[in-house]
């Protein structure tokens, strides 16, 4: 008896253990998941205007294994409105339009309604996860000057990466349009994602606007060494 409880106490350990690398197996599989070249401008656009849309930043719960593993539901790709790619830090993923539990384990999410890239405070949240190159776990890396770009298909939004910042999880001035005039009247993008020490803060990057070309893929992935 003493054996086979001593056995399930070891079992249950590796399971403890292993739960973080069996959460970043299925989060890398859901990036893979989200075919962004399977949508054109067209369908990005049909989706920006058509259907509901949840803002409710206080239904997101964090990453867990019952989340990521247990309750895993497909992307949504209706809601798919845009790409995300920081070339400094690898990241290239979508952008879900509203705030949604599964769909942040697929990518990014806009963080209120209607917005317009190039236009306003574009602001965005993802999840932060302790593993590099796992949707917002590298955020915290993206220096000033580095290049951050949006992209609808049919242009690409370049950004500069302008300013970092911890801040309360009640700092919800900083998503809003009007952000822009206090900061220098451009057009901005505000990618958020959880502090990775403390409860109830949040990091924001802070780009400003500072191009629009046409869409191309080469162009989007330009210093990306993994494709999605």
């Amino acid at each position: 008896m003493k054996k086979k409880f001593a056995v399930i106490l070891i079992l249950v350990g590796i399971i403890f253990i292993s739960i973080p690398k069996i959460s970043e197996f299925f989060l890398l599989k859901n990036n893979e998941e989200v075919k962004i070249d399977s949508l054109s401008d067209k369908d990005l656009e049909k989706n920006a205007n058509s259907g509901e849309k949840e803002f409710d930043a206080s239904k997101i719960q964090a990453i867990d294994v019952n989340g990521v593993i247990l309750n895993r539901e497909k992307a949504d790709m209706d809601k798919v409105v845009g790409q995300l790619v920081i070339p400094s830090i690898n990241m290239n993923i979508a952008i879900f339009d509203g705030l949604q539990n599964n769909n942040l384990m697929y990518g990014a999410c806009t963080m209120k309604p209607d917005q317009k890239m190039g236009l306003g405070n574009y602001a965005v949240a993802g999840h932060y996860f302790k593993k590099d190159g796992i949707l917002f776990g590298s955020l915290m890396k993206v220096k000033e000057g580095d290049t951050i770009k949006l992209t609808n298909k049919k242009n690409i939004y370049e950004y500069e990466a302008v300013k970092t910042r911890k801040v309360k999880d009640d700092r919800t001035d900083l998503i809003k349009d009007d952000f822009v005039e206090r900061v220098d009247g451009k057009a901005m993008v505000s990618l958020m994602t959880c502090y990775y020490d403390e409860e109830g803060y949040r990091y924001f990057v802070f780009g400003r606007f500072k191009k629009l070309y046409p869409y191309s893929k080469e162009k989007m992935l330009d210093g990306i060494t993994s494709e999605q």
